[in-house]
C-alpha cells in the first residue's frame, strides 16, 4: 500500500512539473493550479498505462486521456476562469471553443501529451519503479487476428 501511495505521489510530481514547465515554454509563465492539473492527469495517464500494458489499445487509451484532461480542464476553467474570474487562461480565439476554457484543437494536443506522458511513465517504471520494461505501444498480432476470419482464428 505504502509502495503504491509512492509510486502514486512521484507520478503526480512528475506530471506537476512537466505540465508547469510545457506552459512556461508555451506561453511565458503557469498558474499553480496548472500543476495540479498536470499531476492529475499524469495519475490518469499511467493508471491507463496499466491497461495499455495488460493489452488494451493504445490510440483508445491516449483518446480516453485526452477527453479525461479536457474535462479537467473545463471543469477548472469553469470554476477558476468563469466563476471566480481569475483568467488564467483563454481559448476564446480558438474555433469552437466552449466558453474559452476548452477547445479541440487543445484536446489534440493533450492526445499527442498523452503518448509523451505514457513514454515518461514506462521511463519511470522500469528505472524507478523496477517494472519491468514495456516499450510496446502497436502490438502487431493483434491487427493481424482482427483481420482473419473468426474460424481461422481459432486454428491459431
Amino acid at each position: 500500500m505504502k509502495r503504491v501511495f509512492l509510486e502514486l505521489f512521484a507520478v503526480f510530481c512528475v506530471g506537476a512539473i512537466a505540465y508547469g514547465s510545457v506552459e512556461v515554454i508555451e506561453r511565458g509563465y503557469s498558474h499553480i493550479t496548472m500543476a495540479l492539473l498536470g499531476g492529475v492527469s499524469m495519475v490518469m495517464i499511467h493508471l491507463l498505462n496499466d491497461d495499455r500494458r495488460k493489452g488494451a489499445n493504445t490510440l483508445l487509451l491516449l483518446m480516453i486521456s485526452a477527453l479525461f484532461i479536457t474535462a479537467c480542464e473545463f471543469l477548472a476553467g469553469e470554476i477558476l476562469n468563469v466563476c471566480l474570474g481569475m483568467h488564467i487562461w483563454s481559448y476564446s480565439g480558438m474555433a469552437y471553443n466552449i466558453d474559452g476554457v476548452i477547445c479541440p484543437s487543445y484536446t489534440a494536443c493533450w492526445l499527442i501529451l498523452s503518448f509523451a506522458g505514457m513514454i515518461v511513465d514506462d521511463l519511470m517504471r522500469s528505472r524507478l519503479f523496477r517494472e519491468k520494461a514495456d516499450f510496446c505501444y502497436i502490438r502487431p498480432g493483434r491487427f493481424r487476428q482482427a483481420a482473419l476470419p473468426a474460424s481461422d482464428q481459432a486454428e491459431m
